[in-house]
């Protein structure tokens, strides 16, 4: 999830702060408006695609098979120390049962209650992740699990809760080759940019590419994600950005190429309708004079889904 991601109403990326100040607005609610519970009633046809089509199921299978593909040619080609970058939540984990919990709530995604779905490491593999990834990592491959989960609940603990459980989940569900080094969270390996700490998933994935993440270097040869943000951080805000990038790059989606040497990475995206940076790139805070899709209300939100259909109406 992951990480900037709007858990159909926001995310573990996007955070904290702006999300508790609209919990507290929105479940005022506003005259003549929607609820968030009303606003959440949207998200049940997305949830049940996910935990009950096969559609969604074929859909994962084929990403990972394809992924397989693009691993078993690297190694046919001798590419040096070949790595897998994975995104944790909807790429190879299912949190599905908690966007469900919000339904019939009043509820948005919040820091308190994801921490809590994350520490009771009950959510199971997505269709496809263990064997590809038990595959890679048996084949001579290496994959790491990149994640804008946080480390710790708790910031000023030194208990690092939430990687603790990620591992312990992921393992409990067949993953193998995780560990402290494989698995890499939100402020680990940061930077500092302009005076603040950045922590861009990018500088994990250099960490696997220069050897900081486990002493070793390896060419990173498809980066998996439910989010373009997982493949490229600089894809844009706006839907219309995001499309453009993605035609851009249309090559990279898929496949892996060689220029000039220098290996660049596949894209694989695996099937997420339940939240992503996909929804907050449909909106237009603007509109309302808010300086973020967070700040907005249900009904603002609401309309604007509606605003961002193309309809065709049958004549009367």
């Amino acid at each position: 999830m992951s990480i900037l991601r709007s858990k159909f109403f926001a995310v573990p990326a996007l955070l904290p702060v702006l999300l508790l100040s609209q919990l507290q607005q929105d479940t005022q609610g506003e005259q003549g408006g929607i609820s968030n519970q009303q606003l959440n009633e949207q998200s049940i046809l997305a949830v049940n695609w996910v935990q009950q089509s096969g559609e969604y199921r074929a859909l994962t299978y084929q990403a990972f098979n394809l992924a397989q593909l693009n691993f078993d040619k690297a190694k046919s080609k001798r590419i040096a120390h070949p790595a897998i970058i994975v995104d944790i939540d909807e790429t190879v984990l299912d949190n599905s049962p908690y966007q469900a919990g919000l339904v019939d709530s009043n509820n948005i995604f919040q820091p308190a209650t994801w921490n809590q779905w994350i520490k009771e490491e009950k959510a199971k593999a997505i269709p496809g992740a263990v064997e590809f990834i038990n595959y890679v990592n048996k084949k001579g491959g290496k994959v790491f699990f990149i994640s804008n989960r946080d480390e710790k609940s708790v910031k000023t603990s030194k208990n690092n809760d939430l990687k603790i459980a990620t591992i312990n989940n992921l393992k409990a569900v067949g993953f193998t080759g995780v560990d402290e080094q494989t698995v890499l969270l939100k402020g680990e390996f940061t930077k500092k940019i302009d005076g603040q700490e950045n922590t861009s998933k990018q500088w994990r994935v250099d960490a696997v590419k220069n050897g900081s993440a486990d002493g070793k270097r390896y060419t990173v040869i498809a980066l998996i994600g439910d989010n373009l943000n997982d493949f490229d951080e600089t894809v844009g805000k706006s839907n219309q950005q995001r499309r453009t990038s993605v035609d851009n790059y249309r090559n990279s989606y898929g496949m892996f190429n060689i220029t000039k040497g220098i290996v660049k990475p596949a894209y694989i995206a695996i099937p997420n309708p339940m939240y992503g940076n996909w929804e907050t790139g449909m909106y237009n805070p603007q509109a309302f004079k808010k300086q973020s899709p967070f700040e907005m209300t249900p009904t603002q939100k609401n309309q604007q889904r509606k605003e961002s259909l193309t309809r065709w109406l049958p004549k009367e």
